[in-house]
């Protein structure tokens, strides 16, 4: 899906006119019901579908399935149609600044950070107020042409929430992560405080997106990492893609068997 429709510049583009939204449908059950009610029946690993402004889904093709390839045929198809579909639905001018794109919370964020190959930036305090403030800090520059598509964000009440974490000097504040290559830890490589982020988080989005570097990965070379490090994801509620599931038990048990 990511390498031969959404990478492409053209779709890249085209979805700069949408709200993008990956679900986590096996964290939530209120996010499983959603993707649920979009394929019409159990969530599998992948679902895709575009919906106008009032939550009614797009019919195009066969209508929304598992990927892109159900509604358009390669990536410049998808973003013409994506840019037809745009076009039905003018957008509104406003002067607020969007909400920050965060994920479900900062254990997912680590994972999801370390699948897309970005660094995570987490946001911690325990005052509602403070973290707001924080977050649209943040949401300034995470919608800045220099930073858009660098970073996972995620807001949270304490690192403790962040597996296998290291790293850290302070408990609350700003924090740029580098999550390991499952996502199952990561390491503090910035932290700013609420009075340094007014001076200093400019320089340092653009220090640790420049410092970045991407690792490729494929499946085989995961699987066979993640048995010899004893790696097994748990997700909050049960996977109900049969597929997945009889992959992740088969891998369970190998995993089981490496541990004797």
């Amino acid at each position: 899906m990511d390498r031969s429709f959404l990478s492409q510049k053209s779709v890249i583009i085209a979805a700069q006119k949408f709200v993008c939204i990956r679900l986590t449908s096996y964290e939530s059950e209120s996010e499983k019901a959603f993707v649920a009610k979009l394929v019409n029946g159990e969530p599998a690993n992948t679902a895709f579908a575009i919906l106008s402004p009032d939550g009614v889904r797009e019919v195009r093709g066969r209508g929304p399935g598992r990927g892109p390839r159900d509604l358009f045929s390669n990536a410049d198809d998808m973003a013409k149609g994506m840019d037809a579909i745009a076009a039905k639905y003018p957008q509104k001018k406003t002067d607020s600044v969007p909400a920050l794109p965060i994920t479900l919370n900062a254990k997912v964020g680590l994972a999801v950070a370390a699948g897309d190959l970005q660094p995570l930036v987490v946001i911690v305090a325990k005052d509602n107020l403070l973290k707001k403030k924080w977050e649209g800090a943040v949401a300034e520059l995470a919608w800045n042409k220099d930073f858009s598509g660098y970073f996972t964000y995620a807001v949270a009440n304490s690192l403790k929430e962040i597996p296998k974490l290291t790293g850290q000097t302070i408990n609350e504040g700003i924090f740029f992560i580098e999550p390991d290559v499952f996502g199952s830890g990561g390491k503090v490589v910035q932290e700013l405080t609420g009075d340094q982020a007014d001076k200093q988080l400019v320089p340092a989005m653009r220090q640790i997106r420049n410092a970045h570097v991407q690792t490729p990965k494929n499946r085989r070379q995961l699987a066979n990492m993640g048995l010899n490090e004893g790696i097994f994801y748990e997700t909050a509620i049960p996977v109900s893609g049969k597929d997945e599931a009889a992959d992740r038990e088969r891998y369970k048990k190998r995993l089981d068997m490496n541990k004797k």
